[in-house]
Order: C-alpha cells, then structure tokens, then sequence
C-alpha cells in the first residue's frame, strides 16, 4: 500500500475543509466558493460537487456549522482544539472496531475467541487514540490559507476553466 492511501478521498477532502475554516478569524465565516478555491491551489483535479457534499456532511454532523443568508457560511462547530482527527475519521469514514475481516455478517461468530481479531482490535484502538490525539487546530498551524491573486476584474480559476470546457 502506498503512502497516503490509508484514509478515504472523503476523509482527504474534510479535514483539509475543517483545517482551512480553522484559520479564519473568529467570527469570519468560509464560504465554500471560496473553500473550493482554496482546494484547487493544492488539489488541481478537486470537485466541487464532492467537497459540496463533504461539506454538508460534517455540517450535519455538527463538525461545521452552516450558516445561510447572503452573508452565509460555515465555521467550526466548536472549538479547533476540541475536533480531533478521530472525531472527523468517526464521521466521514464510520469505526467498527468490533467488525469481524472473516465474516460477511454484522456479528463475528467467534468474537472473543479468535486471537487474531483481538490483536487487531487491539491495534485500531491504538490507532484511533493516536488519532484522538490529534486536532484540527494542530493541522491549520501548518497550512496556508491563501487564494490566488486576481487581477482587476479576472475570473476566478474555476471559472476559466469552466469557460475553456464551454
């Protein structure tokens, strides 16, 4: 397995998403033209549509707090310090620790017997606590939250190569 592709697309896109909001001052909210601007500055090929929905789902899993109006946006749901890697991992990626690699079941027929499965059990639980570890104000310290520059009256990014596809 390569570097890098232990963790979803999805995953990839919401914490860069909640890292990117984490740098605004408080009370700025980040719309997601803007969020999606930012993406595309390091992620060329970036969907909005797919960051759209990422979006949307942390909101609804109050990771993000949507706020509506023409002056709209999104902010964190709480605190930086308080969002953890584990808690973005929990909802984008869902954790079943107890799901068994053998069975196409929702119960393990062996559980508690099959020394395999409690030393992996016992792994993820490692990971996820390393995970726990980890929060999203850690992450924005490393980022940089710039947009591109436009010139006087120059179409965003997105919008030129929409244009260039038309």
């Amino acid at each position: 397995m390569a570097s890098g592709q232990f963790f979803s697309q999805r995953f990839s896109y919401g914490l860069h998403a909640l890292a990117y909001v984490a740098t605004k001052p408080a009370g700025e909210l980040a719309t997601l033209p803007e969020l999606a601007e930012w993406m595309l500055t390091i992620w060329p090929n970036s969907s909005d549509t797919y960051l759209s929905n990422v979006v949307q789902r942390m909101a609804r899993g109050k990771l993000l707090r949507s706020h509506r109006g023409i002056a709209g946006g999104y902010s964190l749901g709480r605190a930086a310090e308080k969002i953890s890697v584990r808690d973005v991992v929990e909802l984008l990626e869902g954790i079943e620790t107890n799901r068994c690699g053998l069975s196409l079941e929702d119960e393990c027929p062996v559980m508690g017997r099959c020394a395999i499965q409690r030393k992996l059990a016992k792994l993820e639980e490692g990971f996820l606590q390393s995970l726990a570890g980890l929060t999203v104000a850690e992450l924005a310290k490393d980022i940089k939250p710039t947009l591109p520059k436009k010139k006087g009256g120059e179409k965003s990014v997105r919008k030129k190569e929409r244009s260039k596809i038309s």
